[in-house]
C-alpha cells in the first residue's frame, strides 16, 4: 500500500504541471507571434501605398517631364534622364521600407525565455548537504 504523498503521486503531479506549462507556453507563444506579425502590417501597408502612389505620380510626372525635356535634348535623352530620376526615387522609398521591415523581430523571445527559465529551474539540483555525523572525527 502506498502513501498518498508517495513518488507516484508526485510523478503524476509533475507530469500534470509540465503539461499545463507546455499548454500555457504554447498559448503565450501563439499570442506573441500574432503580436509580432502585427508589427509587419504598418510597414507593409506603407510600402504598398508608396508603390501605388509612386506609380500613379510617376506616370503623370514622367510624361510631362519627358515632353518638356524632349524639346531641349531630344526624345531619347529625355526618356533616359527621367528614367534615371525614377530609379533613384524608387530606390530611396524601397530602402526606407525595407529598413523598417528589418527592425521587426518575429521570434517569440519572451516565450522562449520563459521556457528556458522553467527548464533551468526544473533541471537545477538542490545543493547537497553533507551530514557531519557520518564523518570520522578529526584530531588535529
Amino acid at each position: 500500500m502506498r502513501a498518498p504523498g508517495g513518488p507516484v503521486t508526485h510523478a503524476r503531479q509533475l507530469a500534470g504541471n509540465f503539461l499545463r506549462l507546455v499548454q500555457t507556453l504554447s498559448s503565450l507563444t501563439a499570442a506573441e507571434l500574432r503580436g509580432n506579425a502585427g508589427q509587419l502590417r504598418a510597414p507593409a501597408v506603407t510600402l504598398v501605398a508608396a508603390i501605388a502612389l509612386f506609380m500613379v505620380a510617376l506616370t503623370l510626372l514622367l510624361v510631362t517631364v519627358v515632353l518638356i525635356l524632349a524639346q531641349y535634348v531630344g526624345a531619347v535623352a529625355a526618356c533616359a534622364i527621367v528614367a534615371l530620376a525614377a530609379v533613384v526615387a524608387a530606390w530611396a522609398l524601397a530602402m526606407n521600407a525595407l529598413s523598417r521591415l528589418a527592425a521587426v523581430r518575429l521570434a517569440p523571445r519572451r516565450s522562449l525565455a520563459t521556457l528556458q527559465a522553467q527548464i533551468d529551474r526544473f533541471a537545477a539540483k538542490p545543493p547537497v548537504i553533507k551530514d557531519a555525523s557520518h564523518e570520522p572525527a578529526r584530531h588535529d
